[in-house]
C-alpha cells in the first residue's frame, strides 16, 4: 500500500568522485519518487573528478529530461566525503527554507520504489527521530550491514577477539547489529543512505569535515543522539548498495588488504573526540589484546589467521595527523 504523508520537500545530496555511470543509474532509480505530496530536488556535487564526470552527468540529466529536479555541478576540490556533502548543503540547501528533509545518498546506490517516501513517512510519524536510515541490500537481495552500535573503548577488545561465543554471551559487545529485518532504533546507520529532518540538521550541525573518509556519519549520529534525538533503521525503505564502488574499497575482495591510513586516522579522531585524549591508546591496547585471543584460538583450531598485513605495526604507529 502506498504510504501517505503531509506535504514534504526533500533535498537529496550526492557526492560524486569519478563514478558518473553509478550516479546516472542512481538518478534513474529516483525519477519516479515524487508524488503522494512528496517533492524533491537532487544536487550532485562533483569532487574535482577531472574525468568528464560533470559533463557526462549533465548530459544524462538533459537527455533524460531530469532538468526540473536534478542538478550537477563541480564543487571545486576533493575535500573528502563530509566536505562534499557540507559544500552541497551550504551552496544549495542552507538558504532554501522550503526543504523539510535532507537525504544523504551515496553515488554507488540505487533505490527500490518508495524508498524516499517511506523515510519521509517514518520521520513525519516519529518526531523524536533525528536520523532514518535505509535497509541496504546487495544486488542479489541479500542483506548488507547497516545498523550499528557506537565504537567505544571496551568494544575494541571484542572487535579484536572476533569470537562468536563472546558475541552470543554479550550481544551488546558487537558493533554490528546482524540480520535487521524490522524497524529498530540503533546507535548509527550506514552513511550510504540516510535522511534527516532539516530542523535536526540545523540543530546539531553538519558533518565534521575533519574526517576525510570513514566515521563522518558515525560522528554525526553520535552528536544527534547526544542532542536527544533517536536514530532508526527503516526496513521498508530499501536501497541497493554497491559497496566500495564509490571509494574503490570493496569489502568482498578475496585478498585481505592492508588497513587504510585514512581509516586509522578517522578512528583515532572519533575515539579522541568522544571519549578523551587517552581513548585511542586504550582502545588500541584492548583491540590488540583481543587479537591475541583470536590468534590463540585460531592456532588451537588450526585455522588460518585472517589479519591485514602489518596490522600491529599500523595500529601502533604514531599518527601523522588525525584530520584536523
Amino acid at each position: 500500500m502506498s504510504p501517505s504523508f503531509d506535504p514534504a520537500h526533500v533535498a537529496i545530496v550526492i557526492v560524486n568522485y569519478r563514478t558518473p555511470d553509478l550516479v546516472t543509474a542512481c538518478l534513474d532509480s529516483l525519477k519516479d519518487e515524487a508524488g503522494d505530496k512528496v517533492t524533491f530536488q537532487v544536487f550532485v556535487g562533483d569532487a574535482d573528478s577531472r574525468d568528464g564526470s560533470v559533463e557526462q552527468i549533465k548530459d544524462h540529466i538533459a537527455t533524460a529530461e531530469y532538468d526540473d529536479w536534478a542538478l550537477c555541478y563541480d564543487i571545486g576540490r576533493n575535500g573528502g566525503f563530509a566536505f562534499g556533502n557540507n559544500a552541497i548543503f551550504q551552496a544549495h540547501v542552507a538558504n532554501d527554507r522550503s526543504f523539510d528533509y535532507v537525504y544523504f545518498l551515496n553515488p554507488d546506490t540505487y533505490i527500490y520504489p518508495g524508498a524516499v517516501r517511506y523515510l519521509v513517512r517514518f520521520l513525519q510519524k516519529n518526531d523524536k527521530v533525528g536520523v532514518a536510515g535505509n535497509r541496504l541490500e546487495n544486488p542479489d537481495g541479500s542483506l548488507r550491514a547497516y545498523g550499528f552500535r557506537f565504537p567505544n573503548i571496551w568494544r575494541e577488545f571484542f572487535r579484536g577477539a572476533r569470537l562468536g561465543i563472546l558475541d552470543r554471551i554479550i550481544p551488546s559487545a558487537s558493533i554490528f547489529i546482524p540480520d535487521l529485518r524490522e524497524n529498530r532504533e540503533v546507535d548509527w546507520v550506514s552513511g550510504a543512505g540516510f535522511m534527516m529532518p532539516r530542523a535536526v540538521l540545523d540543530d546539531v550541525g553538519l558533518m565534521d569535515d575533519g574526517y576525510f573518509l570513514y566515521f563522518e556519519e558515525t560522528d554525526l549520529m553520535k552528536r544527534v543522539r547526544n542532542a536527544g534525538y533517536q536514530v532508526w533503521h527503516v526496513a521498508e525503505s530499501r536501497i541497493v548498495h554497491l559497496a566500495g564502488q564509490a571509494t574503490g574499497v570493496r569489502t568482498g575482495d578475496a585478498e585481505i588488504k592492508r588497513l587504510s591510513p585514512v581509516w586509522l586516522a578517522s578512528r583515532r579522531k572519533f575515539l579522541r573526540k568522544h571519549y578523551g585524549s587517552l581513548a585511542p591508546a586504550c582502545a588500541t591496547a584492548l583491540f590488540l589484546a583481543g587479537d591475541v585471543c583470536y590468534r590463540c584460538v585460531s592456532i588451537l583450531r588450526r585455522r588460518k589467521i585472517q589479519n591485514p598485513p602489518f596490522m600491529w605495526r599500523d595500529y601502533l604507529r604514531p599518527s601523522s595527523g588525525d584530520g584536523r
